[in-house]
């Protein structure tokens, strides 16, 4: 029985003893992916648009492939939609702002907040480089 014991007390010591050592540091995964505010567009050169209304105004953020936020590619935006109080559409542009990411527009909207929504991205000095969307548009 004693035999057994010191058996038994060996084991537990040696489990604590390599327990109590260096663990190998964990490999970095690949990076998670972000997530798109808004409703997301997906871009054809790669890429994601995230286009929401925050305090009334337009909003949208470029992000990159891991949806993870990058500078706007593009230096503006025309945002074109059907109204039901007038014949015409409504229309605002989008403009830099401080987050180098983001586009905005100081126009405040009008709701219901469903629509068809027309976008137009513009690069200021490469009239080829213009892309364009249409999304059903709901907040």
């Amino acid at each position: 029985m004693n035999r057994i014991a010191r058996l038994g007390f060996a084991g537990l010591a040696l489990a604590a003893v390599c327990g109590a050592g260096a663990r190998p540091t964990p490999v970095p995964t690949e990076e998670k992916e972000g997530t798109v505010s808004g409703i997301p567009v997906q871009r054809p050169q790669g890429g994601w648009l995230g286009v929401e209304v925050v305090g009334r105004t337009f909003r949208i953020t470029f992000y990159n492939d891991k949806k993870k936020p990058v500078p706007a590619d593009a230096t503006s935006a025309v945002l074109r939609w059907p109204v039901r109080y007038q014949p015409n559409d409504e229309r605002t542009e989008l403009l830099p702002t401080d987050d180098t990411s983001v586009l905005a527009s100081t126009y405040a909207v009008k709701g219901p907040l469903t629509f068809k929504l027309h976008i137009t991205l513009l690069t200021e000095g490469k009239p080829d480089a213009t892309e364009a969307y249409t999304i059903d548009f709901h907040a």
